[in-house]
């Protein structure tokens, strides 16, 4: 004989709160809010505008997460020093960077931060942040500008970059002082790197002095760099990061004829497009990760900022609309 589950269905659970590890599809209804509920929604990757910098500016160091966010120097244009935090919803100004700078990279987070190199003319000076003051770092090796940088303010990396020629150099940072490490296999400029110093990944930028873009992507494990997967678009000045090697993000930028919106995830082994950024720009910042990423300024110069969300799972209430 058939049973009520079997003639009826499943009954949905009345519940005083929504459960600690529902499954997908899962459905109950919430006492408490009156709202009858629905696990497994799926939410696909956005962009949303933020608010503007406060300053306009490109070729800027950016640092920290999306709602704890650290914008230095930049070309607005020529060089300046203005710095300015975001806390998720607004940009203020803080401390500005004892010498103005552009073409500046930078990694940390908000309160502990390292903006390093730039030109020209080219510069071995480092700054460190502690949420207030800036104060000296270690100089790099190698004098450069328009490097990519990734890690924290006592375990940092910084690779390739330019000083008239693009260069494979590679350097580590302790906090107190530079240590040249492998270099990277394609000689570029105007990439962008994410991860830890002994877990990053090296995305696309400049083969050479000239400005054709490059889809090359390196990674590197502590002690040498290994090419992996091409990226799908080719570009060069693109904006982006992510806190691992295995989910890392990068938007915008240039292929050299054209300005672009787009945007692709790295997992650690494939590239996938992701949704399109509002403006197309190159040349701006980012920061954050691969879920929860952030990009502002760029080449107008542009003070626009923009977050990205990454495609999710949610909870949602069950209505007639």
């Amino acid at each position: 004989m058939a049973g009520y589950n079997e003639i009826r269905g499943l009954r949905v659970k009345y519940l005083s709160d929504d459960p600690a590890n529902p499954e997908d599809g899962q459905v109950w209804y919430n006492s408490t809010t009156g709202n009858l509920r629905v696990d497994g929604i799926a939410l696909a990757a956005s962009w949303a505008n933020g608010g503007n910098l406060g300053t306009a500016r490109y070729s800027l160091a950016g640092s920290g997460t999306q709602t704890a966010t650290l914008a230095v120097g930049g070309n607005n244009p020529g060089a300046n020093a203005v710095v300015e935090e975001y806390d998720g919803s607004s940009w203020s100004e803080v401390n500005n960077i004892p010498t103005a700078r552009r073409n500046i990279s930078g990694f940390g987070t908000q309160t502990a931060s390292v903006a390093a190199g730039g030109g020209p003319p080219y510069t071995t000076t480092s700054y460190e942040y502690d949420g207030t003051n800036w104060s000296g770092g270690g100089n790099l090796n190698t004098a450069r500008g328009f490097a990519s940088a990734n890690g924290t303010l006592t375990a940092g990396l910084y690779a390739g970059g330019y000083t008239g020629t693009n260069l494979t150099n590679s350097e580590s940072y302790n906090g107190t002082a530079w240590t040249a490490t492998p270099a990277i296999n394609t000689a570029r400029r105007k990439g962008q790197s994410a991860g830890t110093q002994t877990a990053a990944v090296f995305m696309e930028g400049l083969n050479n002095t000239g400005y054709p873009s490059s889809n090359n992507v390196e990674e590197y494990d502590g002690s040498s760099w290994t090419s992996v997967n091409s990226a799908t678009n080719p570009r060069y000045a693109g904006m982006g990061g992510g806190a691992l090697q295995t989910a890392s993000f990068i938007a915008g930028g240039s292929n050299g004829p054209s300005t672009l919106n787009k945007t692709e995830l790295y997992d650690g082994t494939n590239w996938s497009n992701s949704a399109t950024i509002t403006t197309a720009r190159l040349n701006g910042s980012g920061a954050g990760t691969q879920t929860a990423g952030i990009i502002f300024g760029g080449i107008g110069p542009n003070a626009q900022t923009e977050e990205f969300t990454g495609a999710t799972v949610v909870t949602k209430n069950i209505t007639t609309s």
